[in-house]
C-alpha cells in the first residue's frame, strides 16, 4: 500500500496478463464535510459536528452516477474506469448497486427521496407504548398511536427499512428526545437508548422490521408540550449516517416525531406552549403557524387505529398564533388570561428569528373540536424558502 501526494491510500492491483498495474484510490477519512475532509472519504460517521464553515444550513451532498454498471463491470475498461472514478461518483444508481439503502419514513408514502420541503416531522415509524417499561413491553406493540405518559416509564419503537439490494447486518438504531423545537443539533440531543438489528435486502422477509428501544423513556412535559423524538439508523460500514446528522428533511437515515397530542381540557389548562427555534447557522429564519385539515395528517390513523377513518376537523371558534421570538428560557406570557392576544399585539401568524437560542410561544383559543374531531396546528420554520423543521399540536375532542 502506498500513500499518494493527496494523502489517499493507494493499492496496486495486478489483473492483466502483461503484468500491468491498476492504481485504485481509497479515501480514508470521516467524510463529514469538504473543509474538514477535502478528500471526502468515509466510513466512520459515529461522531457529529454541526459546525458551519461558510454560514448557512448544512446540506446533504449526494453522490452521482456515471452509468458504467450497465456496461458490465467484468470488462477491463470498466474496472479501470472504477479505479479513476471520483469519490462521489458511483458506477450506477443506488438501485443497481449491491449495497443497503436504509431509511425511516417521513410519511406513509415515503420512498426515501430527499430533500423534503413539506411536512416531514410526523413520521409514522416512531411510536410509543405509554406507561410500560421495555422489560415488560412486547417486541411489537398492539397499537402504534400511543401518547407518552409524563414522568412514567414509556417504551419507544421504530419501524426501520432497507430498500437496497444487499442486506445490512450491523444496523444501529438510536433513540433520542429533544425539548419541543423546530430545528435540531447534537448539542441538544438526549440519548434514550440504542439497539442493533439486521435488515435483509429489499423483497426479502426481514427487509423492514419494528425494533424496540431497550431503555425506558421517562417523558416530561416541558414548556407546555411533550418533547420531540428523533430516531437515526445507520450501518457504519455499509450505509453510514452522513451529514446533516440531525436534519430529517435531507437525510433518509433520520426520522422525527414532533407531535404533541392533548385533550381540549389539557389545551385549556396549558394555553401557552413554548417551542425552541433551534440552530440557524448564521442566517435569519421565518416562523409561521397555521391550522391544518385533519385529513392532511395521516398519522392520525394511528390514533383511531382505522385505515379507513381518521379524525374530522373541528370548527374554528377562536384564534391561533405565535409570539415574537425571545431568548430561550425567558418567561412567556400567559396567553390564556388575555381575552384577545392578537388585538393586544401579543401574537401573529408569523415571526422572525435572527439568531440561535430563541423561542416562540404558541396559543390556540379554539373550543373543544367535538367527538371524533381534532384541531391540528402546525408551527414551522424556514430559511430561503426551505422548511427546516416543524412542530404539530393536535387537540382531540
Amino acid at each position: 500500500m502506498l500513500m499518494s501526494e493527496s494523502g489517499n491510500s493507494e493499492i496496486g492491483v495486478r489483473h492483466t496478463s502483461d503484468g500491468g498495474t491498476v492504481t485504485i484510490n481509497i479515501t480514508m477519512g470521516c467524510g463529514r464535510c469538504e473543509k474538514c475532509d477535502p478528500c471526502g472519504g468515509g466510513s466512520d460517521h459515529s461522531h457529529d459536528h454541526d459546525h458551519d464553515h461558510d454560514q448557512g444550513r448544512p446540506i446533504h451532498h449526494a453522490g452521482g452516477s456515471d452509468g458504467s454498471l450497465g456496461e458490465g463491470v467484468g470488462s477491463v475498461s470498466s474496472i479501470v474506469g472504477a479505479a479513476s472514478r471520483p469519490h462521489d461518483v458511483w458506477p450506477g444508481t443506488r438501485t443497481e448497486l449491491f449495497v443497503p439503502f436504509l431509511f425511516i419514513r417521513a410519511n406513509a408514502g415515503d420512498t426515501a427521496a430527499r430533500p423534503l420541503n413539506g411536512v416531514f416531522w410526523e413520521s409514522p415509524d416512531i411510536f410509543v407504548l405509554p406507561g410500560i417499561s421495555p422489560d415488560y413491553a412486547p417486541a411489537v406493540p398492539a397499537k402504534l398511536g400511543g401518547v407518552a405518559e409524563s414522568g412514567k416509564d414509556n417504551t419507544l419503537y421504530a419501524h426501520v427499512w432497507n430498500l437496497g439490494q444487499a442486506a445490512a447486518h450491523e444496523v444501529l438504531v438510536e433513540f433520542y428526545w429533544f425539548d419541543p423545537t423546530l430545528g435540531f443539533s447534537g448539542a441538544d440531543a438526549h440519548l434514550v437508548g440504542f439497539v442493533y438489528t439486521t435488515l435483509r435486502a429489499r423483497g426479502e422477509r426481514g427487509s423492514h422490521r419494528v425494533v424496540k428501544c431497550p431503555t425506558s423513556w421517562k417523558a416530561q412535559y416541558l414548556n407546555g408540550g411533550h418533547e420531540c423524538l428523533v430516531v437515526r439508523l445507520s450501518d457504519r460500514y455499509a450505509d453510514p449516517l452522513s451529514d446533516p446528522a440531525w436534519d430529517a428533511s435531507q437525510n433518509r437515515h433520520i426520522g422525527q416525531r414532533n407531535i404533541h397530542v392533548m385533550s381540549a381540557a389539557e389545551a385549556a389548562a396549558q394555553p401557552t406552549l413554548g417551542i425552541n427555534v433551534g440552530p440557524l447557522f448564521g442566517r435569519p429564519a421565518q416562523l409561521a403557524v397555521q391550522r391544518a385539515n385533519a385529513a392532511t395528517m395521516p398519522w392520525l390513523h394511528l390514533v383511531t387505529m382505522d385505515r379507513a377513518n381518521g379524525l374530522g376537523t373541528g370548527a374554528a371558534t377562536g384564534d391561533v398564533g405565535i409570539t415574537s421570538a425571545t431568548a430561550t428560557g425567558s418567561p412567556l406570557p400567559n396567553l390564556g388570561v388575555v381575552p384577545n392576544p392578537r388585538t393586544a399585539g401579543l401574537i401573529g401568524d408569523s415571526a422572525a428569528a435572527t439568531g440561535d437560542g430563541q423561542q416562540v410561544g404558541f396559543v390556540a383559543t379554539d373550543g373543544d373540536p367535538g367527538a371524533g374531531n381534532a384541531h391540528v396546528y402546525r408551527i414551522s420554520g424556514s430559511q430561503n424558502g426551505q422548511v427546516f423543521g416543524g412542530y404539530t399540536v393536535v387537540v382531540v375532542g
